[in-house]
């Protein structure tokens, strides 16, 4: 009799220990799902964090470029007498403040100390120390120079135009 009111209390404490034993699982299954949507949420904000420091680095750059190219000529830059080349092989011809002629390529440096950045089509950018300038075309007396049509042409390296 004993062994079966043994039984009886053992059946009995299981029954009220599963229902307790669900809570706690459903509870600990809330809990993790919970705490999963807050750090699903995180990482969404810090993709949304780190996408608006790219735009604000590109957006820095391209006003950065837009001030490199839109600075004025200072007294004692290079000129620009010619552009030649095809494709990526660009050289520029530049009148020294002395008078003296150079021909370079980007990853040039000057005499003065003046890096040439790149050489486009119809630009020259260098760059001398934090501070970048878009080189003038040289015009003999403030004249024509045909090798700029329009102010700043394009003559190709051994091909005819």
């Amino acid at each position: 009799m004993q062994s079966n009111h043994i039984i009886g209390l053992l059946v009995l404490s299981t029954c009220v220990a599963l229902p307790a034993f669900a809570e706690s699982t459903s509870e600990s299954l809330t809990r993790i799902e919970a705490e999963t949507m807050v750090l699903k949420a995180r990482e969404r904000q810090l993709d949304v964090q780190a996408s608006i420091v790219g735009k604000q680095n590109e957006i820095a750059a391209k006003q950065t470029m837009t001030t490199a190219l839109n600075q004025t000529e200072v007294v004692g830059d290079p000129m620009i007498r010619a552009i030649e080349g095809i494709g990526g092989r660009m050289y520029a011809t530049l009148q020294m403040n002395d008078g003296s002629i150079v021909d370079v390529q980007q990853g040039d440096t000057l005499p003065g100390g003046m890096k040439i950045v790149s050489i486009g089509p119809r630009e020259v950018v260098a760059q001398s120390g934090a501070r970048k300038v878009r080189l003038a075309s040289y015009t003999p007396s403030g004249g024509f120079n045909p090798a700029f049509p329009g102010g700043m042409g394009v003559a190709s390296r051994g091909t005819a135009r």
